[in-house]
C-alpha cells in the first residue's frame, strides 16, 4: 500500500510548515511513506526553504495548485459574491480535488498550522484511525451538507476537524462517483450546490448568507458510512498569541494549534531573507515544555494548570440551534441560487 502525507502549503502558511515538518514533530506520524507538498509556491523556491531549516526532502513529493486548476476548473465555482473570508471556501475545494488527483493508497490530510507532539497511526489492523475532537460540533452548515449531498445525517457525535485526517483513495472514487450519479453534475459542483446559506452576524456582516463546508467533516462521515473505523481523541492546544506556543502540557495534549486570528501577528517568513522570524525563540519554547514531560498521561486537564486558551464557542452549536437554523433558513439553498 501506498501511503503520504498531504500537507496542504498556501504561501502564508510557509512559516507554519517548517516549524511541524521539523524531525522531531515528523516522527510522530507512523506507517507513512512519503509526504507530498501540495501548494501554489514553486517546488523550487520551497526545497531550499526547506533544506535550510534541516528538513529532509528526499521522500517528498510535489504537486502543484496549477494541475487542480487546470484539471479541476469547478473549484473556482466555491468562490461566491460577498463573502467575507476570501477564498477559505476554494480551499476546501482544492484539497478535496488534490485527494482525486493524487495517486497514494492512503493518504493523510495535513494543514500544517497543526504541530504533532505524540505518536499518531493512521491505520492500525487495517482499520482507518481517526482522531477526533471529542463531542464537538461547529457549524450547522457543515452537517447540513452532509446530509444535502450524500443524503444520511451526520454519523458521530465526535468532530473530524483535528488537521491530520486519514482518507484510501478508493473511498474518495467513490465519493466522486456517487456525488455525480446522485446529483447529475460534477461532484464539486454537487457538493458546494448543496452546502446551505447561512446569516453572517455582526462584526463578520449583517444578515448575508455565506456557506460553511468542512473538507474534514465530509471525509470523515462519508469514509464512516462506507467501513468501521477507529478513533482516537485529538487533545489540542490552541494558542491565541505567539507568546503562548509554549503553554500546552506535554502529558495531556498530543498537538499544538496555531488560533492566532491576526495573521500579522502569528508566525511570520521574510522572503527576502528566506528565513522564519523568531524560530529560534519558538521553537525553544515548544522544546522547553516537551523536557517536562513526565511521560504519564493525563486524560484531563483544568484550566489553571492550562490558561490562556482562547474562546472558540462562537463555532460550536447545538443540536437545538442547528434546528432553529435549519427551520429559519431550510437545508436545500443551493449556491446556483444566488443570482436568481
Amino acid at each position: 500500500m501506498t501511503s503520504a502525507k498531504i500537507l496542504y502549503l498556501a504561501r502564508y502558511r510557509v512559516p507554519h510548515a517548517i516549524m511541524s515538518l521539523q524531525p522531531e514533530f515528523t516522527k510522530h506520524l507512523k506507517g507513512v511513506d512519503r509526504t507530498c507538498i501540495a501548494t501554489p509556491v514553486p517546488k523550487e523556491e520551497l526545497w531550499p526553504i526547506f533544506e535550510k531549516y534541516g528538513i529532509d526532502t528526499s521522500n517528498f513529493d510535489y504537486a502543484p495548485d496549477s494541475e487542480i486548476y487546470r484539471l479541476y476548473p469547478e473549484v473556482n465555482n466555491w468562490v461566491l459574491p460577498g463573502d467575507y473570508r476570501g477564498w477559505w471556501l476554494r480551499q476546501q475545494a482544492i484539497k478535496l480535488a488534490f485527494l482525486d488527483y493524487l495517486d497514494y493508497d492512503l493518504m493523510v490530510m495535513h494543514d500544517p498550522d497543526c504541530i504533532m507532539i505524540q505518536d499518531y497511526q493512521p491505520m492500525i489492523d487495517g482499520k482507518l484511525n481517526f482522531m477526533v475532537l471529542e463531542n464537538e460540533r461547529h457549524s450547522w452548515g457543515y452537517y447540513e451538507t452532509i446530509r444535502n449531498a450524500f443524503g444520511f445525517d451526520r454519523l458521530t457525535p465526535h468532530c473530524f476537524i483535528s488537521e491530520y485526517v486519514p482518507v484510501l483513495k478508493e473511498d474518495v472514487t467513490a465519493m466522486r462517483e456517487f456525488l455525480e450519479q446522485k446529483h447529475k453534475r460534477n461532484w464539486l459542483d454537487a457538493l458546494i450546490e448543496n452546502c446551505p446559506g447561512e446569516a453572517t452576524v455582526p462584526p463578520w456582516g449583517n444578515g448575508e448568507l455565506i456557506r460553511w463546508l468542512s473538507e474534514y467533516e465530509l471525509i470523515g462521515n462519508w469514509t464512516m458510512s462506507r467501513r468501521a473505523i477507529n478513533m482516537q481523541p485529538q487533545r489540542r492546544y490552541m494558542y491565541d498569541d505567539m507568546t503562548k506556543i509554549g503553554g500546552f502540557d506535554p502529558d495531556y495534549h498530543t498537538a499544538i494549534c496555531d488560533a492566532v486570528p491576526d495573521l500579522s501577528r502569528s508566525v511570520k517568513f521574510d522572503w527576502d531573507t528566506k528565513e522564519v522570524s523568531d524560530f529560534d525563540r519558538w521553537m525553544d519554547l515548544i522544546r522547553l515544555k516537551i523536557s517536562t514531560a513526565t511521560g504519564v498521561p493525563k486524560i484531563s486537564i483544568s484550566e489553571e494548570h492550562c490558561p490562556g486558551q482562547p474562546n472558540l464557542q462562537w463555532l460550536r452549536r447545538s443540536a437545538e440551534d442547528d434546528r432553529y437554523l435549519s427551520e429559519t433558513y431550510g437545508n436545500t439553498y443551493m449556491a446556483y441560487q444566488r443570482n436568481l
